[in-house]
């Protein structure tokens, strides 16, 4: 009878005279396709990520929207206003002496004070805030935004000058033109609600008070810049409550310039500003 040869084991059960470790070749095998995994996967992870953060920021404009609207229908169709109307064309919502405004009291206005502030009230002191009812709706999840102090910001988004906000430019037929300052909701029917944009996502460089301002007699010049959070591509939404990503081209934009209530010029080769100044009011003749 044949005995079945067998073959000396080391300690750990490993055949004898083989390492115990990987040699460099496997190892740099091993490497090289996690590199390549990771390399397939980190892309449509982003890519995931991003979906994920416009869909959170049109649901933030849709709230918000919604706020801006009910406040119409509590109001007697009045849009809450972006400027203090009882101090004129000085009242902005940024203004310092607006900080402990409460809704229906001066200075009142949709939000309140300088985006770039960490004082919560400031939101809630708004007079949409009791039918938005949180103020983390205020802020897109790709704006990575820091104030001086480091803490992230707490308000992404600004309102057109044209609701309710009695831009410096407007009504003056002689000088600047007649476009509309909307004051009722069913007003804007004039443009059609499904054009009129209500909130838009702000350049971080520029966002201060709540106001977002564009003036049709400048078809060269962007006055404010809109935000590209999203691939190069801007949130905003409408008065009959629908909200978009917009895709910039401009490369003035895309470049985050700004330069105060002086503007900055468009790139001509870009279509974006006259989309938005076709988005923001009409002339009244």
């Amino acid at each position: 009878m044949k005995t079945q040869k067998t073959t000396p084991l080391s300690p750990v059960g490993q055949v004898a005279g083989r390492p115990n470790a990987f040699t460099l070749i496997e190892l740099l095998v091993v490497i090289i396709i996690i590199a390549l995994l990771a390399a397939m996967l980190l892309p449509v992870l982003a890519k995931a990520k991003a979906r994920g953060q416009n869909i959170k920021c049109l649901s933030n404009l849709k709230q918000l929207t919604i706020g801006w609207t009910s406040y119409t229908m509590d109001n007697t169709d009045k849009i809450a206003q972006n400027v203090a109307s009882d101090v004129g064309g000085g009242g902005y919502a940024g203004s310092g002496t607006q900080a402990n405004a409460q809704p229906g009291q001066t200075y009142a206005s949709w939000v309140l004070g300088d985006a770039g502030t960490l004082d919560v009230t400031l939101i809630t002191h708004g007079l949409i805030y009791p039918y938005v009812g949180n103020y983390q709706v205020y802020k897109c999840p790709a704006d990575t935004k820091k104030t001086t102090s480091g803490a992230p910001s707490l308000r992404s988004y600004s309102a057109n000058s044209w609701m309710d906000g009695d831009p410096p430019w407007g009504n003056n037929v002689v000088t600047q033109g007649d476009q509309v300052n909307w004051k009722k909701l069913t007003a804007i029917n004039a443009m059609s609600t499904a054009m009129a944009m209500v909130f838009v996502e702000e350049n971080p460089d520029s966002i201060n008070d709540g106001y977002w301002a564009q003036n049709l007699d400048q078809p060269a010049d962007w006055v404010d810049c809109p935000a590209s959070y999203h691939i190069n591509s801007g949130a905003l939404s409408y008065a009959d409550g629908h909200a978009e990503i917009k895709k910039w081209t401009d490369r003035s934009v895309l470049a985050g310039d700004f330069n105060g209530a002086n503007g900055f010029p468009a790139d001509p080769t870009s279509t974006d500003l006259p989309w938005v100044q076709a988005r923001v009011t009409i002339y009244n003749h």
